[in-house]
């Protein structure tokens, strides 16, 4: 069907067309400015809180590199310029080119555990999913800034699926306190570990932990007891049986450190120790090895010694999307 318009019903159709495409512009105007005034009010309000602070800085182009905010101010456009003080001198940057700022020991997100060993500070959020030695799967959630839950369980292609392993760890943090003279802080937790080697073996065990954080560094130290009736264990992995002692209510400790390379924002050593129970020094191990990773991904490489000896190579990678 053809319609017939005359030049004046054309020109009202295309001054319809443009009024409407104008609307539409200044719409998706409204929201890229709103956007960009919450971005910098956020940016404003960190800047505020960490002035005459050592802090992190990670710009849209990938570069990350540490400072002290200095002075700030805004910009006809919003736009906020932050004149900061690096080794090298000082340096003038801008609110749109920042993709996040940071405390200096804010930049380490996996404070929360060292390797295997849980530290008294909580996941918050930093949320992960992980992996241990490439066949256990794990994920961590923090609730505020008291509750962690860990838990995993095993996937060994060989063994069947009612002799899995399988953990689950909570704890609470209790009591956290800030340096006044440097960055870094002290905390306090208890927890509850749960862990099922087979259906038939359930290990429980209670623990506190106390930890110190500077900018580099995390250590902990953690006291533990095994609570239940059993003490010993058999263990089946396919056709392999194996048996341990592990005496109900034996008291152990445990020993953890993460501490930075000085020339390096991303790689740690990290290392632990561990003994079973404080009675038998025979019943002790020892983990040490490296963490290379960001604030969204990490993995760790090292070697564990036991006291028979055996040594066995770890790993662990972990993702922290959030």
């Amino acid at each position: 069907m053809l319609i017939n318009l005359n030049t004046k019903q054309i020109k009202l159709l295309l001054t319809l067309n443009n009024i409407k495409l104008r609307n539409f512009y200044l719409i998706i105007l409204f929201f890229v400015i709103s956007n960009n005034f919450l971005f910098s009010k956020d940016i404003l309000e960190k800047i505020v809180k960490l002035k005459f602070q050592e802090v992190i800085i990670r710009l849209d182009n990938g570069d990350v590199f540490s400072c002290e905010l200095l002075d700030y101010s805004v910009e006809n456009d919003s736009t906020i310029k932050i004149e900061v003080q690096t080794k090298i001198g000082k340096t003038t940057i801008f609110s749109n080119e920042i993709l996040d700022i940071m405390q200096y020991q804010d930049y380490n997100r996996h404070s929360h555990r060292i390797f295997l060993l849980p530290t008294a500070e909580p996941i918050a959020n930093n949320s992960f999913i992980g992996n241990w030695e490439l066949l256990f799967f794990y994920l961590g959630v923090g609730f505020n800034d008291y509750i962690s839950i860990t838990a995993g369980r095993s996937f060994i292609p060989t063994v069947r699926y009612e002799d899995q392993i399988s953990v689950i760890n909570a704890k609470t943090t209790v009591f956290s306190q800030k340096w006044e003279d440097m960055p870094g802080n002290m905390s306090v937790a208890i927890g509850y570990n749960y862990t099922l080697i087979n259906e038939k073996n359930k290990i429980s065990n209670i623990y506190s932990a106390l930890t110190f954080r500077t900018a580099k560094s995390v250590l902990t130290a953690s006291v533990f007891t095994k609570l239940g009736n059993d003490d010993f264990y058999e263990v089946r992995l396919e056709n392999n049986l194996t048996s341990f002692a592990y005496e109900n209510g034996s008291f152990g400790i445990a020993l953890g450190v993460d501490t930075r390379f000085s020339t390096t924002k991303d790689i740690h050593f990290i290392g632990e120790f561990w003994n079973s129970n404080i009675t038998k020094p025979s019943n002790s191990g020892v983990l040490a090895g490296f963490r290379i990773g960001n604030t969204n991904l990490s993995a760790d490489f090292g070697i564990a010694i036991f006291s028979s000896p055996v040594f066995l190579p770890f790993t662990s990678f972990s993702w922290t999307p959030f």
